[in-house]
């Protein structure tokens, strides 16, 4: 939300005065977005816009950059109390794209790309783990299942995804194996050296600066311990130079609350720079003959849910809110999300089909044992 607090209990009653009573039924989209209330959510969304006001200037917009890596907390929040709904309502639990193996189903893409995870930090039961960034917990539950039960604290700076965590962990009987903390992942309130593990799913590009979150995620591993991450990155094919490009990957930014998409060889020198020895990576998005293009999620999607996601179902679901809109059913700020959400979705799809942007460069960096 756009208002300030510095006390929790007053950030708790504004969530649940913007958001209105719990709703984890998938069918009750309509319900959440029509008990919000019209003030806080009208705030949230212009508090969201006053940080895009670049949007027909990308040709020389560093200024507008540091602005929103100054505001990185505040807008990030904003964005979130505003989509987070569509997500659920459009994706499920897990908001992420997925390599799309064919024959598969997006569930079952969607749960092998979080037991990679798993896999790749070698977590076994009772190990103590770090999500950073864990929206609603869907990759979340997925490790703890994984790996036999091994522990996972979620952190997240949004009271609203927080909240409906901790109602998914008790409504999936995991509580014993999951935690959340609510606050910023540049500025984690978390001791030193805790964790046997940390990943992150297309969270991270939200901070201001790589280096500002990697450094904490370095801070909270154990010596020894690994990060495994799927990053948001432009690709070596993108130019900078080529406004057409870089109209694209701006999109996509302004698209998904992200203060600057970096390179790949960015994102590596950044883990270098605070002290991480990176194992492997690579872009998991390139395509072989046993997988589709990961925008196919967007551009081509199967399944009743995957119908909602389609350019259709988009066009669909924003004409019924439109229709709402003109009653006041649904209050100011949603029709807007709704085109804001329609518009990432295809930049997204041309990111990936001219191989600018990547959702899912991954990589496994580790601690040294003497740091």
């Amino acid at each position: 939300m756009s208002v300030t607090v510095n006390n929790p209990s007053e950030e708790i009653q504004l969530m649940r005065k913007l958001h209105g009573n719990l709703v984890l039924e998938e069918s009750g989209f309509l319900k959440k977005v029509t008990q919000k209330d019209s003030d806080l959510n009208k705030r949230a969304a212009e508090t969201y816009y006053s940080n895009w006001q670049d949007k027909k200037n990308i040709e020389n917009n560093e200024e507008h950059v540091e602005n929103r890596r100054e505001h990185a907390q505040v807008m990030t929040n904003a964005f979130y109390d505003l989509v987070t709904d569509f997500y659920e309502y459009g994706w499920g639990q897990s908001f992420h794209f997925a390599k799309l193996y064919k024959g598969d189903t997006f569930e079952e893409n969607i749960k092998r790309h979080e037991a990679f995870l798993a896999l790749k930090l070698a977590l076994k039961k009772g190990d103590k783990v770090l999500d950073v960034g864990c929206g609603v917990g869907g990759p979340l539950r997925e490790v703890v299942k994984a790996s036999g039960y091994a522990h996972v604290t979620g952190i997240n700076n949004n009271s609203y995804q927080i909240e409906r965590c901790q109602a998914y962990s008790i409504k999936y009987g995991l509580t014993p194996y999951t935690d959340f903390v609510k606050g910023d992942f540049t500025q984690m309130p978390i001791e030193n050296q805790i964790f046997d593990g940390v990943f992150s799913v297309e969270a991270t590009v939200h901070a201001p600066k790589l280096e500002m979150v990697y450094a904490e995620i370095f801070r909270v591993l154990k010596p020894g311990g690994r990060f495994a991450c799927y990053e948001w990155c432009t690709t070596p094919q993108y130019d900078e130079k080529d406004l057409a490009q870089k109209k694209v990957i701006h999109a996509i930014e302004e698209g998904n609350s992200i203060s600057k998409l970096y390179t790949t060889q960015q994102c590596l020198a950044a883990l270098k720079t605070v002290g991480f020895n990176v194992l492997e990576e690579g872009d998991a998005a390139i395509i072989d003959d046993a997988t589709n293009p990961w925008y196919n999620t967007l551009k081509a999607p199967e399944g009743i849910r995957g119908m909602l996601r389609s350019p259709w179902g988009r066009f669909y679901t924003h004409s019924f809110l439109t229709f709402f809109s003109k009653f006041g059913i649904v209050p100011p700020g949603v029709l807007e999300t709704s085109q804001l959400l329609n518009d990432a979705a295809d930049y997204l799809v041309k990111g990936g089909e001219m191989n600018i942007f990547t959702p899912m460069y991954f990589f496994v960096a580790e601690k040294p044992l003497n740091a």
